[in-house]
């Protein structure tokens, strides 16, 4: 007599909603301990990667036309486009850090030397209203008594040199993140195709059928940025620091940085240059300030005939929204938020528009 073995077999336990929940956050649990391990493998390399796909887009469409002129050699024009940025980038980088170290040495072998005293002021410095007098002392205890000047002062300046220090170790170690995100740019560069299909497909599948114009929205404010705003505070910098170099004029490269950090900033340079000015026509003959002042004065204000030319191309989200955007993500995440700031707020702006122009209640057509 055949045996039911369907008898045998213990009946399922129903799927009680508390199993059910049980389950998913069984299945949850796991997923995040692997995402958290995942996460945890690939932080040290997440900024050369964010920047290795921000100097990627950017150069692609340069990259396109150098492939094409090689006929097709996808990695022969990556590898020139690589080195052309860092030949472009690392000299001026290099010149730069040169003027500060020097800067730095030679105020480290001359401050408390007993030796050292500061030249005097012009006369005119004396003649200025409010500020002359305490200008003229001030400059006077530092020629004479350095020590008891920065006692005096101590509690101001151990806060902005802590400031600075912050600042510099952030900066040297954003390029030093820069050169190696150039390096997997190259990387990048010749599998774009293949990279953009993954992202488009990954956009579609997650956000829906506007997916795509996300995904050229985020490209186009990665190239509006890197014209506009990387580029025009690089060609301001390096005008600016040419003239300074040029001129003999003191501190070159702290000026030069400072002046470049304002540009990104989007202040603007004229902090720098019109003090500059003023110190050459007060210290300097009249052919070096006129010098200095027919550079610096149009270098400092050439953005305001740039960045119409650069930032308006290929974009339909506001100029404020995109300098919105570049200010809060530097000073949030420093230069890596140079350009997440914009995209997220170029995103975000798009899917509000987007949001706003759906009927309310209009639901999916069938």
């Amino acid at each position: 007599m055949p045996v039911d073995k369907s008898a045998e077999k213990p009946p399922a336990p129903p799927r009680t909603p508390e199993r059910i929940a049980v389950e998913v956050a069984i299945r949850l649990a796991l997923l995040g301990f692997f995402a958290y391990v995942v996460w945890t493998l690939v932080r040290p390399f997440v900024p050369v990667l964010l920047w290795a796909t921000v100097l990627s887009v950017a150069f692609h469409p340069f990259y396109a036309w150098l492939r094409d002129r090689l006929g097709g050699r996808s990695w022969a024009a990556a590898l020139a486009v690589v080195l052309l940025a860092l030949a472009v980038t690392a000299g001026p980088a290099l010149l730069l850090v040169d003027s500060l170290v020097a800067t730095i040495e030679t105020l480290a072998r001359h401050i408390g030397s007993p030796s050292y005293h500061l030249p005097p002021l012009p006369r005119e410095a004396a003649e200025l209203p409010v500020v002359g007098p305490q200008l003229v002392g001030i400059w006077e205890q530092a020629s004479s008594n350095i020590e008891a000047l920065l006692a005096r002062y101590a509690h101001l300046l151990i806060g902005a040199g802590e400031w600075a220090l912050r600042v510099t170790a952030g900066i040297g170690g954003s390029v030093v993140t820069l050169f190696a995100g150039l390096v997997g740019a190259g990387v990048l560069l010749p599998a774009a195709p293949r990279l953009l299909q993954a992202v488009h497909a990954f956009a579609t599948h997650v956000i829906g059928e506007r997916g795509d114009d996300f995904v050229h929205l985020a490209g186009a404010t990665i190239r509006t940025v890197a014209r506009g705003v990387i580029g025009v505070a690089l060609v301001q910098g390096l005008l600016i620091g040419f003239a300074l170099i040029v001129a003999h004029v003191p501190a070159a490269g702290l000026l030069t940085l400072g002046a470049l950090v304002l540009c990104i900033l989007q202040v603007g340079a004229l902090p720098i240059v019109l003090p500059l000015i003023v110190w050459a026509w007060v210290v300097r003959d009249t052919g070096q300030a006129l010098f200095l002042t027919a550079w610096l004065l149009p270098a400092a204000l050439s953005d305001n005939l740039l960045k119409p030319m650069f930032m308006a191309k290929g974009l339909t989200t506001p100029i404020v929204a995109i300098l919105a955007g570049v200010i809060g993500g530097t000073l949030a995440y420093g230069l890596t938020g140079l350009f997440l700031g914009p995209v997220v707020l170029a995103v975000f702006y798009d899917l509000v528009r987007f949001w706003l122009a759906t009927p309310t209640g209009a639901g999916p057509s069938r």
